[in-house]
């Protein structure tokens, strides 16, 4: 899922391109140790339980793969 990540972070959809580019950089930064697993969960999520998203997504299925990716990728799937 990490690859659809770094799909979505070339997304002509702005939000969705901010949010999986910064979960592409927290995920390499849990991996090379910088994060500790708590802090990446929950730094992940913040990515999508923002109310902003739902105010600026505007196409459900981006939107979709976008959660579906982080809540994988943090592993909370």
């Amino acid at each position: 899922m990490i690859e659809v990540l770094r799909e979505l972070s070339m997304s002509d959809k702005p939000w969705a391109a901010k949010r999986a580019e910064m979960a592409v950089a927290l995920s390499e930064q849990f991996d090379g140790g910088g994060l500790d697993e708590f802090e990446f969960e929950m730094l992940m999520l913040n990515l999508i339980e923002d109310s902003k998203l739902d105010n600026e997504a505007d196409d459900l299925d981006t939107k979709a793969l976008l959660i579906t990716a982080i809540h994988q990728v943090s592993g909370h799937i």
